[in-house]
């Protein structure tokens, strides 16, 4: 099977699903040690909020995928960086479909969202926006900012298009196999009905991936993607 960047693909089903049920492990480990990771919390200075508990576990939930992935890809199959497309690209392809693909994406995801707030006007909020909403000044606006466009676009990238998508490109080609891995980034987030704009978004980042060959670039348009709609959603300028 054949990888994005003409390499042969080193890893296959197996690896996606052992990082998937890893990072479910690791969220019920965290959740089941809730108290004594408060505690630590507490012994190390750090303040006993919802705000700052929330971001010790987006932290834990990055690092634990981002290790997995690399670990089962890299050391266990062998594969190089090039094969999870961690390769630089042309300063084109980063403008092009990185920063305004990116904007682009955003604006289309919001779109595709506003029959679902008209269907929907009570619709629960995602828990970042809900920690969006109940920030307490600038600083802590900041933080949830570089978690929701730097680590959060780096983990998912690496996982739904670095090491899933190739191998469902492999058995459905690019076309089926974008709108595939697209559909299960939108599974993923278990939100019903963000399901379709969400799979949009990732089946558009697949399509970035197989145009630059770098996930560099889609983990730019995701940062951009996110960080702007954070941005929107702070200063409330819409409901979304």
């Amino acid at each position: 099977m054949e990888g994005i960047n003409g390499q042969q693909l080193k890893w296959n089903w197996l690896e996606p699903i052992l990082v998937y049920l890893g990072i479910l492990f690791s969220g019920l480990l965290f959740s089941f040690c809730s108290e004594e990771i408060a505690f630590l919390m507490l012994a190390i200075g750090m303040p006993q909020t919802e705000m700052a508990f929330f971001a010790v576990a987006y932290i834990f939930q990055f690092l634990v995928t981002v290790l997995l992935v690399l670990f089962l890809s890299v050391f266990v199959n062998n594969a190089g960086l090039n094969d999870l497309g961690l390769k630089n690209t042309s300063w084109s392809n980063y403008w092009r479909y990185g920063i305004m693909g990116g904007l682009l994406l955003m604006l289309l995801v919001l779109l595709l969202g506003l029959p679902i707030n008209y269907l929907q006007p009570d619709i629960r909020p995602q828990v970042f926006e809900e920690m969006l909403r109940s920030v307490q000044g600038g600083s802590e606006f900041i933080i949830l900012l570089l978690m929701g466009a730097v680590l959060a676009p780096v983990s998912e990238e690496l996982f739904y298009r670095g090491m899933i998508y190739p191998v469902v490109r492999g058995y459905l080609g690019p076309l089926w196999g974008a709108i595939a891995a697209g559909l299960i980034f939108g599974l993923a987030h278990w939100d019903f009905w963000r399901t379709i704009p969400l799979a949009v978004g990732g089946a558009v980042l697949c399509y970035f991936y197989e145009k630059t060959g770098s996930i560099l670039v889609t983990m730019l348009a995701h940062g951009v993607w996110n960080g702007v709609m954070a941005v929107i959603v702070y200063f409330s300028l819409i409901n979304v």
